[in-house]
């Protein structure tokens, strides 16, 4: 288990980067952190990781207080890895050389073991002989993942892990992280810029805004919770419309044709390979999105179905 204790960060006296955060993240788990560039994000997961000195407040892992960055002749925690956006891989040793020399303190036998097991989970077996400058963008951050596990750490820090990737990538990425979650029985915690990216994979949610850290949420139901419209496009389009004297707030996908419902026309739509993405406006010019796996006739009347 790792513990945040009114955490905070300040560049100085002026600039505050983290104010008094608290959280706790468990094994088996995926949390999600979301904040606009600047918030803060990549400060806490280096803190976390012991490579950045916080101003105040304590990092715990396993019942045991963490120290400072500055207090380590080497920074960094063994039970705590972090995967940056650049890898910080070593770009002239192979695939395989670079899993295997994080581990050489391992006895040979097992170290070997764990090295092939590795390269065979993230699919690298095929490249274990080329040097890591020459591999894919896909194929560096699954062999910087691997390289971060190699030593069993008790958690798994991950800065923008879908900023680079396309989205065949971000499938690959979210099936091989969910299924570490269950082979190394390990706590993730992914941040990024992008909610909706995380909204897939994340089993509990948090936003950091203005140096302070929300309290964790289930993600499936906040999506559809509306109440906060600036927190709920967060996590993708919402239709915010006018009708009849009363708001009407619902997700692209979450309506109902309705012979009484609200009077719309389609002006353009578009197919993105799963689903068909319509532009349709009331009758005072307010846009409404609609999502639907077939093409919507072109006029209709609607309805949110939490109406």
């Amino acid at each position: 288990m790792l513990q945040i204790k009114s955490l905070s960060y300040s560049i100085d006296a002026t600039h505050q980067i983290l104010h008094r955060i608290n959280a706790t993240f468990v094994p088996s788990e995926i949390y999600g952190i979301a904040g606009r560039s600047g918030a803060g994000k990549s400060s806490l997961l280096n803190i976390l990781a012991g490579l950045l000195d916080q101003s105040e407040g304590e990092v715990v892992l396993q019942d045991q207080l963490l120290p400072r960055a500055s207090q380590r002749l080497i920074p960094g925690h063994s039970g705590i890895a972090l995967v940056a956006q650049d890898y910080a891989l070593d770009l002239f040793h192979t695939c395989e050389e670079n899993i295997r020399e994080v581990i050489l303190n391992w006895e040979p036998r097992l170290r070997e073991r764990r090295v092939k097991h590795l390269l065979n989970v993230f699919s690298l077996s095929h490249v274990k002989a080329t040097k890591a400058k020459f591999l894919s963008g896909g194929e560096q951050q699954r062999l910087a993942i691997a390289r971060a596990i190699a030593t069993k750490p008790s958690c798994l820090l991950l800065d923008e892990p879908f900023s680079h990737l396309d989205h065949v990538l971000k499938l690959r990425l979210i099936t091989l992280l969910l299924q570490l979650k269950e082979t190394e029985h390990i706590c993730l915690v992914l941040v990024s810029h992008d909610a909706q990216d995380m909204l897939t994979i994340c089993s509990k949610m948090a936003f950091l805004r203005q140096g302070k850290l929300s309290t964790f949420f289930n993600p499936t139901e906040r999506y559809y919770n509306l109440t906060n419209l600036q927190e709920a496009r967060w996590f993708g389009e919402v239709n915010s419309i006018k009708w009849k004297g009363t708001n009407h707030r619902f997700r692209p996908n979450d309506f109902r044709v309705d012979p009484e419902g609200i009077p719309v026309s389609c002006e353009r739509y578009l197919f993105n390979g799963t689903i068909f993405i319509h532009y349709f406006y009331t009758e005072s010019r307010e846009l409404v999105i609609l999502h639907s796996i077939t093409k919507l006739p072109l006029t209709l009347k609607i309805r949110s179905n939490g109406a």
